[in-house]
C-alpha cells in the first residue's frame, strides 16, 4: 500500500465504501486487500491447512474479491478493513465445496504470484497456543510495519548520505535491549554526536507519521486511528 503515489489516498477504505460503482469499488478493494494476503495465509495455516491448501484458498478468495460480489457483504457501520476482510474470508471458506469450487494451484488467475506465496511457507511460524484470529491480527500488524520500513528505505535511497541513514535505521530499530552506539557512528561519518541523535529522532518521528498513514487507509475516520494504533502496538509487544 502506498501513501504518496496516488494509488491509495488517505481515505482509501472510506472511498471504497462510498464508491459510485461496483467496478470502481471492487478495483480499490482488490488493490487494498492484496497487501493483506500474508495475514490470510497465516490464518488458514493456523487453522490446520497445509501450505498448498492455504495457497489455493487465498487465491480463490482473491478471485472472489475481484468478482465484486463481496461488496454486498459490507455492513453499515463496519469501519475496520482488517476485521471486514477476515469476516469475508471466513464466510467464503465456509461456503466452499472442497473439490468443486476451490481454485486449483496453477490454474485460473493468480492475483498474488504463486512464487511470492511459496516463500510464505519458509517464514510462517505457527504457535499452537495462538488462535487463528490472533495469528491473523499479528501478521496484519507486522505487514503494516514492514510496509513502513520499505517506505523508509525508499525515501533514504533518494537522499544524500543514504549509507548513513541506513545505519541509523538499523540502530533505531535494532532488537529490543540493544543500545545504539551513536558515538562510533558519529566518528565513522565525521559527525557530531548531537547530529546523529537528531537523525535518529527524526527517523523515529517519520516512522510514526508513515505508520499512522498506513493505518488511516484502512479505517473510515480519523477518530479510529489512535485505537487501531494502540491495538497494533499491543499485538507487536505481546508477539
Amino acid at each position: 500500500m502506498m501513501n504518496e503515489s496516488g494509488l491509495f489516498p488517505a481515505t482509501m477504505w472510506s472511498m471504497i465504501l462510498a464508491a459510485n460503482s461496483e467496478t470502481e469499488a471492487a478495483l480499490g478493494l482488490e488493490r487494498l486487500a492484496r497487501a493483506y494476503w500474508r495475514p490470510l495465509y497465516v490464518f488458514v495455516r493456523q487453522r490446520g491447512a497445509l501450505h498448498e491448501e492455504a495457497t489455493d484458498q487465498v487465491q480463490g478468495f482473491f478471485e472472489h474479491l475481484i468478482s465484486g460480489q463481496i461488496l454486498s457483504e459490507v455492513k453499515r457501520g463496519e469501519v475496520r478493513f482488517r476485521s471486514f476482510l477476515l469476516r469475508c474470508f471466513t464466510n467464503w471458506l465456509a461456503n466452499q465445496h472442497r473439490d468443486a469450487n476451490r481454485q486449483k494451484r496453477g490454474g485460473g488467475m493468480s492475483v498474488v504470484s504463486l512464487e511470492e506465496i511459496g516463500k510464505a511457507d519458509e517464514y510462517v511460524s505457527l504457535v499452537d497456543e495462538v488462535s487463528p484470529d490472533l495469528a491473523y491480527d499479528r501478521r496484519w500488524a507486522r505487514a503494516l510495519v514492514d510496509q513502513v520500513m520499505r517506505q523508509l528505505d525508499e525515501e533514504h535511497a533518494e537522499r544524500e548520505h543514504a549509507d548513513f541513514l541506513i545505519e541509523v535505521k538499523q540502530r533505531v530499530f535494532a532488537a529490543e535491549g540493544l543500545s545504539p552506539d551513536w558515538e562510533s557512528l558519529a566518528e565513522q561519518h565525521g559527525m557530531s554526536h548531537g547530529a546523529v541523535r537528531k537523525a535518529a529522532t527524526d527517523m523515529r518521528r517519520r516512522f510514526g507519521v508513515l505508520l499512522r498513514g498506513e493505518v488511516r487507509q484502512v479505517v473510515a475516520t480519523d477518530a479510529e486511528v489512535d485505537d487501531e494504533l494502540r491495538y497494533l502496538v499491543s499485538l507487536l509487544s505481546n508477539a
